[in-house]
């Protein structure tokens, strides 16, 4: 009998459930700083996959330079959203959900008419396999598990060390306590905003270099995220990160000891059953 190959299983894991943790951090954040739910978080997911692609594939640059790309271009617009269509709304959590459902469905509609409706492949120069303490790993997976990680610790590091980090987690803890000790809530909320908007554009160039860009790719990671949100606590950062990983692994070891579809099962029955044990997740909100 074939040796099962945990230790691959355990890599692949753990490299998807970091692009997951990517992607669920700025919808988090949202939540937790400015207690909105971004639905058109995985529409700038999905525009910093094309302004990659666009990059690399017709500009020829370089793919870390696309990525940053995405990533000073996207990040504005985000702030750009929250001024224009979340801050005259503030307070008024159910109309901003309304606005963000509505400019969700404009993005992909205006996706299809740009960008067609045909998947989009990049060839990154980054092929191949590695080996490593006795298992297999892909060039491209090695590559998007390392940028991956390193944006999680920068994010990480920001929030906790500098003191726009700070009036975050003050706001996110009483946002009306915040103001009166001289916080600016509009700019607070602006950075949440920036910083949700990068990081969304920075995984979804990660994922169209590993699989495919096209105009509906955001709801898939839209409703990956909200998965890892609700599983690891509404506005947690830690739990998004450990909701991320556990999504992941769920998925990898599913996907290859049972099958894809098993895998997803899994993954919708361990949160309707922590749900039910514990509705707030497993780190409650951060």
């Amino acid at each position: 009998m074939a040796e099962v190959p945990y230790a691959q299983m355990l890599i692949n894991g753990v490299s998807t459930g970091l692009l997951y943790v990517l992607t669920a951090l700025g919808l988090t954040l949202a939540f937790g700083v400015m207690g909105i739910i971004n639905f058109v978080h995985g529409e700038l997911f999905m525009l910093g996959g094309y302004i990659t692609f666009y990059a690399f594939e017709r500009a020829g640059l370089n793919f870390f330079g696309c990525l940053a790309l995405a990533v000073l271009v996207m990040a504005p617009v985000g702030a750009l959203i929250e001024k224009v269509f979340y801050r005259p709304l503030r307070g008024h959590p159910l109309s901003v959900l309304v606005v963000a459902i509505g400019l969700s469905l404009f993005l992909v509609s205006f996706g299809y008419l740009a960008f067609g409706v045909q998947d989009r492949n990049m060839k990154i120069p980054f092929t191949g396999l590695s080996h490593i303490g006795g298992f297999m790993i892909s060039n491209e997976r090695l590559l998007t598990l390392g940028i991956s990680l390193g944006l999680v610790i920068c994010l990480y590091l920001f929030i906790r060390l500098t003191k726009t980090g700070r009036a975050m987690r003050a706001v996110a803890q009483d946002a009306e306590a915040a103001a009166l000790v001289g916080v600016s809530i509009d700019r607070t909320f602006a950075v949440c905003m920036m910083l949700g908007s990068g990081l969304a554009a920075a995984a979804g160039g990660l994922v169209g270099a590993l699989t495919v860009v096209n105009p509906s790719m955001g709801h898939a990671s839209l409703f990956k995220a909200f998965i890892i949100i609700v599983l690891g606590g509404l506005g947690s950062i830690p739990g998004a990160i450990a909701g991320g990983l556990i999504l992941g692994l769920i998925e990898s070891f599913g996907t290859t000891l049972i099958a894809p579809e098993v895998a997803s099962l899994l993954a919708f029955g361990l949160v309707i059953i922590l749900l039910i044990v514990r509705p707030e997740g497993l780190f409650g909100h951060g």
